[in-house]
């Protein structure tokens, strides 16, 4: 079936300032996977960290560790805490730049252009706030992060032209939600319990780097109280697919409209007693929740990850899976807001100082990373471990070490460079002073030597990384 395809003409509109006082926020600090195949349907996380010494590796950051896979400075997670306890990121422009320009040699690419862009404006604002500045520059990088999307989604409608009839029709509703959504309309939009769950779990994974104890403790418990609520969606495959009509007339539906509510209602009682009351993402994600279960119309941006899932919902049904894969492998050419400076500005434009402070460092921050995954067998103790930057250790998660070697020939030199960093740190006495700091674990040149025989283990066969570490005897 060939069908002439849908003009999209979303450029032309000038976006405005973000000027909407009747509006439920959007939920712009989550996406909608972070799991390979973009599912929802990912399993509960624990948010209690890595054992079995990784805490104490973690340490070491304090004194300087480059990223294992990028050589650039693991930020310190303490040294967030103390920028956000310090109210550093409230304070005016100027004073934001001159504090956090001590971190930028921690920043992956997308956060150091960002912060360039701030210290120029402070130069003639320098009493503007960090959410002022997100506001003032917004419509320009809006218009810019349009530009860079319209080329993917004229390919995607192309593509389009040649789906089945019911698929198209799916395709197109998708499409005039995704064309308000990037235009800052109000869209009506279903409301899916595991939709919830996700972004649920997701505010839960973002706060696992803070280091903040009590704060993840009151997420699980969050997080086990909502799974037990909202558990009345039918598993496998979704009664309407992707038509949102449908699902709409489904859900006002009285009994499933006072199960909804109640559900959420139940969720809000235990939410309003617990430590984390005040957490502005989560207060955002039941507003939105709400207007979706009661089909009120709200200011939801457009979500990257999210419109890749629900294009894969559509094509998923394809015979031909060459056809489907085109889609995907589309979508993905959108550009996301960890490689592109417009996209980051975008999705933080209405957040607070402190939410944009963290999120332009949050992506260097230091993180475990299990050298062998636990899913290939790879055990929770301290020799399978290196640390690397939250977002590099989200990008890896699943691919093989040798893999991710063959792709990134740098990680042999970043390698050593992590090792040379650890062998200083150990002849300088810091790997004796953060052993004494912790209870129950220690950290010896065994972890130098076992890092180094771990790398080579699970290099390319072809080319084994081989890890100097002779100065450790020295």
């Amino acid at each position: 079936m060939n069908i002439h395809c849908i003009n999209y003409n979303y450029l032309n509109p000038v976006p405005q300032k973000i000027t909407r006082p009747y509006e439920l926020k959007s939920d712009r600090s989550t996406s909608i996977s972070v799991r390979p195949n973009n599912s929802l349907m990912s399993d509960t996380v624990s948010f209690s960290g890595v054992s079995n010494g990784g805490d104490i590796l973690k340490r070491l950051s304090a004194y300087g560790i480059p990223d294992m896979y990028t050589g650039l400075i693991l930020l310190d997670p303490k040294a967030l805490e103390r920028l956000e306890q310090n109210g550093v990121f409230n304070k005016p422009l100027e004073k934001v730049v001159k504090i956090v320009s001590k971190y930028e040699n921690t920043m992956i690419p997308v956060d150091k252009e960002f912060f360039k862009i701030l210290t120029k404006f402070a130069h003639k604002h320098p009493n503007y706030t960090l959410s002022q500045t997100l506001k003032e520059i917004y419509p320009e990088h809006k218009k810019k992060l349009l530009r860079a999307q319209q080329p993917v989604f004229e390919e995607i409608m192309r593509l389009a032209c040649d789906l089945p009839k019911d698929l198209y029709e799916e395709f197109s509703e998708l499409m005039n939600i995704t064309n308000k959504r990037l235009l800052n309309d109000p869209v009506v939009l279903p409301f899916s319990e595991r939709e919830f769950l996700y972004k649920l779990r997701r505010i839960g994974e973002d706060m696992q780097y803070k280091n903040n104890s009590p704060e993840i403790h009151s997420m699980n418990k969050l997080i086990s109280i909502a799974n037990r609520i909202f558990h009345n969606e039918p598993k496998g495959s979704r009664a309407f697919g992707r038509n949102i009509k449908k699902k709409l007339e489904s859900q006002m539906r009285p009994e499933i409209l006072k199960r909804n509510s109640s559900n959420l209602a139940e969720f809000k009682k235990f939410f309003d007693v617990s430590p984390l009351r005040n957490n502005e993402d989560i207060i955002r994600l039941l507003e939105n929740t709400s207007a979706k279960i009661h089909g009120f119309p709200a200011f939801a941006s457009f979500e990257r990850k999210s419109f890749i899932h629900e294009l894969k919902k559509i094509t998923r049904k394809l015979k031909n899976r060459k056809y489907a894969q085109q889609f995907s492998e589309t979508a993905e050419k959108l550009p996301t807001s960890k490689q592109n400076v417009s996209a980051f500005i975008v999705k933080y434009a209405d957040e607070n100082n402190n939410k944009i402070g963290v999120n332009m460092l949050m992506n260097g921050i230091c993180s475990v990373d299990h050298l062998i995954a636990k899913k290939n067998g790879g055990a929770n103790k301290l020799s399978n471990y290196g640390l690397a930057g939250a977002e590099i250790n989200r990008q890896k998660t699943n691919i093989l070490f040798d893999e991710w070697a063959r792709k990134h020939p740098e990680t042999r030199k970043n390698c050593q460079k992590y090792v040379d960093r650890l062998i200083e740190l150990y002849k300088q006495g810091y790997f004796e002073k953060v052993s004494r700091s912790h209870k129950n674990k220690r950290i010896d040149k065994s972890y130098i030597e076992d890092f180094a025989k771990t790398i080579y283990d699970i290099s390319p066969e072809e080319n084994r990384i081989i890890l100097d570490i002779s100065k450790l005897y020295v």
